[in-house]
């Protein structure tokens, strides 16, 4: 539909362009309806836009949480590795038990040192995965802020030929609307009435009347379609502009993100580097004690053979004096023999001589100065208790038993050669069995040392050690009775807490206590 065309009239309010010759003005083309559909253009864009932050928020997040490692999720999870970690550093402790405090403090910083490093490069993983994922939407924003400046440019372009074609249009519209005005006047229809002379005339004029207003509406429609893709050029171009401004905006703040990113990485991973540094400080400190522990272990063992060594020279020396009173008892007793042998053997010559002397005896009674055989006296055979008779030195659970042990830093199999009896520093040792103490002295691995033979006990010589006490209250040569306090538990020498080591050997071989006591 051909819009209306109203006349210029002189000093119409808002026609800069009208002309006191009758030219037409300019038509507005741009109508309310375009406005509206403008508007309504502008609120879905805002919408989508806002949809497609949503949409961009919650993807990043999605991405951010199946990027964090399963074992950094929740606060559980840390605690529950932080409690890992102290059960590792307790059983550490419990296989070290006879190692020094110096090489405990050390594994167990070489351990924290390693459970620090591992936490920090589990944080750092994560941050690497989150920083990873903020370049591929970098990446994305990218290509999707060039499609939509492509698409920007595009469309000014359209908006700029929309405009030049609707000028070009305006002019030629604007030449025959003149051209219709010069050659004609207002009253061009009562001139079709008075001028024509014949009917054929008149329809003739007619004609050419409805050819020019044809000519005249055709240029007008082609001016309004010109303007309302121009319109249509000048929407679109708005709605690119949003959208090419909300690409920059969600860019902007991703690029935002991934510095912040790339500069928590950078300190993160700083900061692996530092704990690793101290790794190794606590590695080669620990290497150190390590090399300490072997050579006190070497020391320890020596120091074992050589009371073994003692310990079986005390046996020889017992077996041999035992010996020795033996022979000294059977020549004792020959001896005796001899004696009374030859004591019986005066009292007959004597008792012979006398009978001689009398009356003469008869010979008869020969038989009665044969002397009587004494009986025998038999042997009592030995009889052993299941328990031999010995007691507990000290009332306490035993914290390690006697046997081989891998040890976690050295990586060797290494002899616990005692049972350990977790009392606390001052308890009483009490002697488990008679005896007589043999050596008393401090050693670098036993700390405070106690050894007691008890002799010959149902067939075996059996010796007894206590180590690492505070003090003994008795000495070398002094004999004790069971039950008699010999000492007090201490964390002398080779110890890292306070407790009782009882060492026992069987005929001068080194045993496990339990399987005499």
């Amino acid at each position: 539909m051909v819009p209306d065309l109203p006349c210029a009239r002189k000093g119409a309010p808002g026609d800069s362009e009208a002309k006191n010759d009758g030219r037409f003005a300019r038509p507005k083309l741009v109508s309310a309806e375009t406005d509206a559909a403008r508007l309504a253009s502008r609120r879905r864009w805002s919408l989508r836009a806002r949809r497609l932050r949503a949409g961009l928020v919650v993807v990043l997040a999605t991405a951010v949480a199946f990027a964090l490692p399963s074992g950094l999720a929740t606060a559980d999870d840390l605690d529950d590795q932080k409690a890992k970690i102290e059960a590792q550093l307790k059983d550490t402790k419990q296989q070290l038990n006879e190692s020094t405090s110096q090489l405990q403090n050390a594994v167990a910083a070489v351990e924290q040192a390693q459970a620090d490093v591992d936490a920090a490069e589990a944080k750092l993983a994560a941050t690497q995965a989150e920083l990873d994922e903020a370049r591929r939407v970098d990446q994305q924003m990218a290509a999707k802020l060039k499609k939509s400046q492509a698409a920007l440019k595009a469309a000014k372009a359209a908006v700029v030929a929309g405009q030049r074609q609707l000028e070009a249009k305006e002019k030629r519209a604007a030449a025959v609307v003149r051209d219709q005005v010069q050659q004609q006047t207002n009253l061009l229809g009562v001139a079709f009435l008075v001028e024509s002379s014949t009917l054929g005339d008149l329809q003739t004029r007619l004609q050419w009347s409805t050819t020019m207003v044809e000519t005249s509406n055709s240029q007008i429609t082609e001016l309004t379609e010109a303007q309302r893709k121009l319109n249509a050029a000048r929407s679109h171009q708005t709605d690119v502009e949003k959208e090419d401004a909300a690409n920059r905006q969600a860019a902007a703040e991703n690029l935002v993100r991934k510095r912040k990113l790339e500069q928590q990485a950078q300190d993160e991973a700083a900061q692996v580097a530092a704990l690793l540094q101290t790794k190794q400080a606590a590695e080669s400190a620990a290497a150190g004690q390590v090399a300490a522990d072997k050579e006190q272990y070497a020391e320890q063992t020596a120091e074992r053979a050589q009371v073994e060594q003692r310990i079986a020279d005390r046996i020889a020396r017992e077996k041999a004096e035992a010996a020795r009173k033996a022979e000294a008892a059977r020549k004792a007793r020959i001896a005796a023999e001899k004696r009374r042998k030859a004591a019986e053997a005066r009292e007959r010559a004597e008792e012979q001589e006398k009978s001689n002397s009398d009356s003469g005896s008869s010979s008869d009674d020969d038989d009665d100065d044969e002397p009587k055989k004494k009986p025998k006296k038999k042997k009592k055979s030995s009889s052993s208790s299941a328990s031999h008779g010995f007691d507990y030195p000290v009332s306490a659970p035993i914290t390690s038993p006697y046997g081989m042990r891998f040890h976690p830093v050295l990586h060797y199999w290494k002899l616990h050669d005692g049972t350990d009896f977790g009392a606390g520093c001052g308890t009483a040792i009490r002697a488990p069995y008679k005896g007589r103490v043999e050596e008393r002295y401090y050693n670098g691995g036993y700390g405070n040392r106690l050894i007691i033979d008890h002799g010959k006990v149902d067939g075996r010589y059996v010796t007894t050690a206590y180590n690492h006490a505070i003090r003994y209250t008795v000495g070398v040569g002094e004999r004790v009775s069971k039950g008699e306090v010999i000492g007090y538990v201490g964390t002398t020498g080779y110890s890292t807490g306070c407790h009782l080591h009882l060492m026992v050997w069987l005929d001068g071989d080194m045993k496990n206590p339990m399987s005499w006591f």
